[in-house]
């Protein structure tokens, strides 16, 4: 967590006179605008960059450092083979050029990433025009790494494709909380009705009330792509399969990591409880056992692959993740098509190895509002079958206006309580963001059955 006590920022050129919380403020107004709200990756990008050089650690602000950090990369990974960052980089100043010149036209004091440096700087508007060329400030990172020798194996050329955009459980602690700490001023206000009050208020019907929320595995996703297996939640738990692979494949499913969808999630799942007198209390899928998702509410985040937990619900689903037996690309099989419904949603495989997530492709995420029996509460799915699907599945269920759009789509009554449902969304999926969601098909149970049986 940075600390908010004033010190001289020695690696920034800026020459204006900002407190470390007016930085942090100035941050967090650029991660709501338009460029960033919906970016998860350009999000944790700028906030690792900036989080590091206000606290004075420039060792984590090398190119090595940030492809570890922030992208998942091995820590000995070669950044002259693998450029992941200087192309994140080169988009996250595009990004920030754009809202200095929209959403931020008005600050007096703009936010830069010089090239040849991954240093941030704070320049006042007026000493600095945006069309001009930035200027490396003298101590500026270089870009490229001396290349060193790489042991003579596949995972050298596959597995640094197959990591995309990982965050630490660690890393994800920290930024959440200093997320909402600086997020504190920005709350919606919850009125006695419409859609959020009608969603959530039933979450939170005591004071203090907890709202379990289980991060998903990543690495455990990837280890199943990298070994063509798909393992139930049994295997998952018991993890027997996993150490009996290479030791290259065990090191993948050691990981502990999640996605920056998760992290973005969460952060807006922790300011609805938050508005509603209540808690969030996030866990990453691997440490979750039976009894923290029986008893209380709980919000399960990512899809089967790396959340196994999902597989307690899907007998209670119309929606079900599965893979294409020919591709291996993950779709949503539709059990009970009903006129102009297809029988399957797919995306296009191998995503990160093609590189297809740097093109516009239809993509899909379910969302599910499940009644548990006795003392379980309820369970809300957010499944999506790429980080952009997963994320927008997560701004349904915590913008308001975009909530209220989801209810009306699945004939709910505003001023009342929502009933179960489970809603299939379509986005388009675009490099580090989606546009256009709605929703294409959902179903309505005709009585509120028991999760998990």
């Amino acid at each position: 967590m940075i600390s908010t006590s004033p010190v001289q920022d020695p690696f920034s050129r800026d020459t204006v006179s900002l407190s470390l919380v007016e930085k942090q403020e100035l941050v967090q107004r650029v991660l709501e605008g338009r460029m960033f709200r919906r970016a998860p990756a350009m999000r944790a990008f700028l906030l690792h960059i900036t989080e590091q050089a206000l606290s004075g650690h420039p060792e984590n602000l090398k190119e090595q450092a940030i492809g570890a950090i922030v992208l998942g990369r091995k820590g000995n990974y070669d950044p002259a083979i693998d450029n992941i960052v200087r192309v994140r980089a080169h988009e996250l100043r595009d990004r920030l050029e754009k809202h200095f010149s929209s959403d931020g036209a008005d600050e007096p004091v703009i936010i830069t990433v010089p090239k040849g440096s991954y240093i941030p700087d704070f320049i006042p508007r007026k000493s600095l025009a945006l069309d001009e060329p930035e200027i490396s400030p003298p101590l500026a990172i270089p870009v490229v790494s001396e290349q060193k020798p790489q042991p003579k194996n596949i995972y050298r050329y596959w597995l640094p494709f197959g990591i995309i955009l990982l965050i630490a459980i660690a890393a994800t602690a920290v930024l959440t909380r200093y997320l909402l700490i600086t997020s504190s001023n920005h709350f919606r206000t919850i009125s006695s009705s419409g859609a959020l009050h009608d969603f959530w208020g039933q979450f939170f019907e005591k004071p203090n009330e907890e709202l379990r929320v289980v991060y998903a595995d990543t690495s455990f996703g990837l280890w199943q792509d990298l070994t063509g297996k798909s393992l139930d939640l049994g295997a998952y738990l018991s993890r027997k399969d996993l150490d009996l692979q290479s030791d290259e494949l065990r090191e993948v499913a050691a990981r502990r990591s999640t996605s920056p969808a998760d992290l973005y999630v969460s952060v807006e799942l922790g300011m609805v409880a938050t508005e509603f007198g209540g808690r969030v209390n996030p866990q990453f899928a691997r440490n979750t056992n039976v009894d923290f998702l029986h008893h209380g509410n709980s919000v399960l985040l990512g899809s089967r692959r790396s959340n196994p937990w999902l597989e307690v619900y899907e007998n209670n689903l119309n929606f079900v993740l599965e893979q294409d037996p020919n591709t291996g690309a993950p779709l949503f099989r539709n059990r009970s098509p009903l006129p102009q419904e297809a029988q399957t949603y797919g995306i296009p495989t191998m995503l990160d190895v093609h590189g297809d997530e740097q093109k516009e492709f239809k993509s899909y995420a379910l969302v599910a509002l499940l009644k548990g029996c006795g003392d379980r509460g309820f369970t809300v799915v957010d499944e999506g079958l790429n980080m952009q699907a997963t994320q927008a599945a997560g701004d349904m269920i915590t913008d308001p206006q975009r909530l209220d759009m989801l209810l009306r789509s699945v004939g709910h009554t505003f001023g009342t309580k929502v009933l179960p449902f489970e809603a299939l969304i379509q986005i388009k999926s675009l490099p580090g963001g989606y546009e256009a969601p709605q929703v294409i098909a959902f179903r309505v149970p005709h009585s509120a059955s028991c999760v998990g049986n």
